[in-house]
């Protein structure tokens, strides 16, 4: 089942509270209307019926009986035949009647014995008066009693759940990447809290050490490690270098030369991502205004340089002048990566890069993907029988477009080519003039 997250705990007691305040409002309510047709039904009625069996048996043992004269009921007795029967009374049938006089409420009962016709008025106004002080004035008390015993209760319950409001809301501010964000002890040194609530403020406290350390190690353990790998990269690409300079090597020796040059090109560019990351996580990269036009060109003329060989026709689209908010060196990373794996995976045909108003777009006519290649395209661990590559530059560059909150969207085709749309939120698009 769906809960709505959105809606804070306080919130949830407060409603609940006012829908308690609405049952006692709605069964104290329900509970006049009940009694005082109980009064009605249960007691005048069956009291005017007795009243009027009562009479009758009396007037039958002695004809000169008067009819009922109280404060509360008066009888009238007339033939049934009499015209001077007041117009009031004049359409009443047999049994019980509510009535209006300029006195008030009144309750008729009308019955009837040979040629007599009996009518009993009870005055409906002292039911009400009863109720009111033997019933209302009790159900207000017993309301103000239900109500402040809620609302002590709403108190308790409120401060009760405080801290864990408090803690929920110094969750919600943690942020990962900036150190020092991390800490609950406020929480429960700030007022006494319950056993439990220390508890989990502990807990969390020190499993987010934990995880604080563990980030720490790995850009600490990435920063040296991209450092380090330099040295040894930079020299296996100029010795190679200077080997294939030289006139007498022979062409299997030269395949072998070139091979390790893609390769440490790969490693220079893997190291490269990952000192990237590490800074990134640290903060310290410069975000500028970059025109994504000019660095997708420059991209595109280092794929011509090292796929020269290939029957490739490499072109550029441009329909705007996308000009975004990020690091340059981020961008460059991603598209590159991305225009050297289509133009790997590309025998001969086209390789198109179009530059539009938010986004790049990247298609090649290329070997394709299946479905599970297009699933699995950024992750380290998938390795298809076509690879050309080591597998782990694409799940780099996911990283890297998921870090800096870039949309990277795949569509492939077996055999017929793949289409890849780099997606940049409108926060970082900067509108200029051409």
């Amino acid at each position: 089942m769906k809960r709505d997250r959105k809606n804070p705990l306080n919130n949830r007691i407060l409603k609940a509270f006012i829908l308690q305040v609405v049952l006692i409002s709605g069964t104290a309510i329900s509970g006049i209307y009940l009694a005082e047709f109980a009064i009605q039904e249960l007691l005048i009625d069956s009291a005017l019926e007795r009243e009027a069996d009562y009479f009758w048996a009396r007037r039958a043992i002695e004809a000169s009986t008067p009819a009922p004269n109280t404060n509360t009921l008066i009888g009238y007795l007339f033939d049934t035949s009499d015209i001077a029967i007041p117009s009031e009374f004049s359409d009443l049938g047999m049994g019980i009647h509510a009535i209006s006089t300029p006195v008030g409420r009144s309750v008729v009962h009308v019955s009837e014995n040979l040629d007599s016709k009996l009518f009993l008025v009870f005055d409906a106004n002292s039911v009400t008066e009863a109720a009111s002080y033997f019933g209302l004035f009790p159900l207000v008390l017993m309301l103000i009693v239900l109500y402040s015993s809620a609302w002590f209760a709403y108190g308790i319950t409120r401060r009760a759940v405080s801290p864990v409001i408090k803690l929920a809301r110094s969750v919600r501010g943690i942020e990962l990447d900036k150190p020092g964000t991390k800490r609950f002890v406020d929480v429960y040194e700030s007022s006494p809290v319950d056993a439990e609530i220390e508890t989990l403020a502990t807990a969390l406290q020190h499993l987010l050490m934990r995880v604080e350390q563990s980030i720490e190690r790995e850009r600490t353990f990435t920063r040296e490690a991209s450092h380090e790998l330099r040295s040894p990269l930079t020299v296996i690409r100029m010795a190679s270098d200077n080997l294939i300079k030289r006139s007498d090597l022979q062409s299997s020796s030269l395949i072998l030369i070139e091979r390790i040059q893609r390769a440490a090109k790969d490693m220079e560019e893997l190291t490269e991502i990952l000192l990237l990351l590490a800074r990134e996580y640290e903060e310290v990269l410069t975000k500028e205004d970059v025109l994504v036009n000019d660095v997708v060109r420059d991209e595109l003329n280092r794929c011509r340089v090292i796929y020269g060989t290939k029957d490739l026709e490499i072109t550029m689209h441009e329909t705007e002048r996308l000009v975004i908010r990020a690091s340059e060196r981020a961008i460059a990373i991603v598209c590159g990566n991305l225009l050297r794996n289509a133009c790997l995976y590309t025998e001969h045909g086209e390789v198109s890069v179009t530059v539009a108003e938010d986004y790049i777009l990247i298609s090649d006519s290329g070997q394709g993907m299946t479905s599970q290649g297009v699933d699995n395209a950024f992750n380290a661990d998938y390795n298809p029988a076509n690879a050309q590559g080591n597998g782990i530059g694409l799940s780099l560059v996911k990283r890297i477009t998921d870090r800096f909150g870039w949309t990277i969207a795949v569509e492939s085709e077996h055999r017929k080519g793949t289409q890849i749309k780099l997606f940049f939120p409108a926060t970082e698009i900067i509108d200029i003039q051409a």
